[in-house]
């Protein structure tokens, strides 16, 4: 029997707390989303940043 699998994409922005133009996401603000959503069983298949100061989308799956 073939795997069932249910999807989620994540739009990740920068959080601010600085004057700051950019929406991408620190390293630390990324780590956190993705810990945060392995932790309830969501592994990340793709991310994709469509250009500088833009934010990131988060591609996951996760067995039903």
């Amino acid at each position: 029997m073939a795997a069932t699998w249910e999807y989620k994409v994540l739009t990740l922005k920068h959080a601010g707390g600085t004057f700051s133009l950019a929406q991408t996401p620190t390293d630390d603000e990324a780590t956190a989303a993705l810990n945060r959503e392995g932790a309830l069983g969501w592994e990340l298949v793709n991310a994709v940043c469509p250009g500088i100061s833009q934010p990131v989308m988060l591609y996951l799956k996760r067995l039903r």
